[in-house]
């Protein structure tokens, strides 16, 4: 019964958020509701399904940035100039305060090959284990990883991207 409730009050929680639809990042141009069609300029612009048609995607369709980075369609710039390198930091964090959930595993390598520290830390998260306090409804509201997840990054719908460390009798599944 106690499972129950967890599982109904888990529910509760995250179906607001799933009504929220995302916009479509393949819409055309003209219907994004961004770009002007009445611009002089708007002629000059790549639809997005145009530019992205040899992508590599994710199961539901999305864009696999991590998959585009290491097949070379994409080459991220330290900056704007583009005259320093990205230094990939390999260091996993594995974030165990998750509840009922499996622990996160945080790749710090994922992340650094196309962002760099101060992207993240201090305004996002501050640099040390257990500092900052994150929980999925700060996620959700665009706090910590939301920030970048859901927007410009894969959506959180998919729970087993992040809760990806297995350990014995824990998780809702």
């Amino acid at each position: 019964m106690q499972n129950k409730l967890k599982l109904i009050a888990l529910n509760l929680m995250f179906f607001p958020f799933l009504l929220n639809a995302q916009p479509d990042p393949m819409a055309p141009l003209a219907e994004d509701g961004v770009h002007d069609p009445n611009s002089p300029a708007f002629h000059l612009l790549q639809e997005p399904s145009e530019a992205l048609s040899d992508f590599p995607t994710r199961p539901n369709g999305d864009i696999d940035w991590v998959k585009a980075l290491n097949q070379g369609i994409i080459s991220p710039r330290a900056n704007l100039a583009g005259d320093k390198t990205m230094n990939a930091i390999d260091l996993d964090i594995v974030m165990k305060n998750t509840a009922s959930m499996p622990p996160v595993l945080f790749s710090h390598k994922v992340h650094t090959e196309w962002l760099t520290c101060s992207g993240c830390h201090v305004g996002i998260f501050l640099p040390k284990a257990g500092a900052s306090f994150i929980t999925m409804n700060s996620i959700i509201d665009g706090q910590y990883c939301g920030v970048c997840h859901g927007t410009v990054a894969f959506d959180i719908q998919d729970c087993d991207q992040c809760h990806k460390v297995k350990t014995a009798g824990r998780g809702l599944r």
